[in-house]
């Protein structure tokens, strides 16, 4: 999953609205932009979305 998914699932133009949403910060946005969101993170808004956003289980970000 990718930032650009987040913001598609959730119907924002920006990743401040996706921050605001999953209640994170913008710097964390911008480091899952350039490193990816960590996999632990994924599972999360996986649970969260009830399985509308798919943790990418091969991803190695940390």
């Amino acid at each position: 999953m990718t930032v650009d998914d987040l913001k598609h699932h959730y119907g924002v133009k920006n990743d401040y609205e996706v921050a605001q949403i999953i209640k994170k910060t913008r710097g964390a946005i911008s480091k899952w932009r350039a490193k990816g969101i960590p996999t632990s993170t994924q599972a999360i808004l996986q649970i969260q979305t009830n399985g509308a956003l798919k943790a990418d289980l091969d991803q190695s970000a940390a």
